[in-house]
């Protein structure tokens, strides 16, 4: 499940979702903020592009939404078990704060998640079809 050639192997290592060998972020961690969610232009390993048009990565907003809604109804399920006399604002503190502490790793997560949906694992040796528009691209 966790091989290299899964979808969850590049998102839990933040592999390049091409090849799973080359990084995908210019750091990896999460909270430098200098360089939070930077991206590398193209794999260092397979050479291929990390963002095939202008705006791609906008679509992992999405994605960021849905795992903040998962992480609020979780904390608050979890207050809801563990301390049921909790009072509202106790709700308020810990979601809100369980929210900024894991901003960052949402933000990293959700932009290797949207890649992953779109780039599927195609190893390190270019395609036949990769080799093709290469040729034809310098052919111009």
């Amino acid at each position: 499940m966790l091989n290299k050639g899964t979808k969850l192997y590049s998102v839990l290592h933040s592999k390049c979702p091409h090849c799973h060998e080359g990084d995908f972020f210019v750091d990896p961690n999460p909270y430098n903020f200098m360089k939070a969610g930077d991206l590398l232009e193209r794999c260092p390993v397979c050479e291929r592009r990390y963002t095939p048009e202008p705006g791609f990565y906008y679509g992992g907003m999405y994605v960021s939404y849905a795992m903040g809604v998962a992480l609020f109804v979780s904390i608050y399920v979890a207050i809801l078990v563990l301390y049921p006399e909790a009072s509202m604002w106790t709700y308020i503190v810990a979601v809100v704060g369980g929210l900024m502490v894991l901003a960052p790793i949402l933000y990293k997560y959700s932009k290797i998640i949207w890649a992953n949906l779109f780039f599927s694992y195609k190893g390190v040796a270019l395609t036949a079809k990769e080799i093709a528009e290469q040729a034809a691209r310098a052919a111009r």
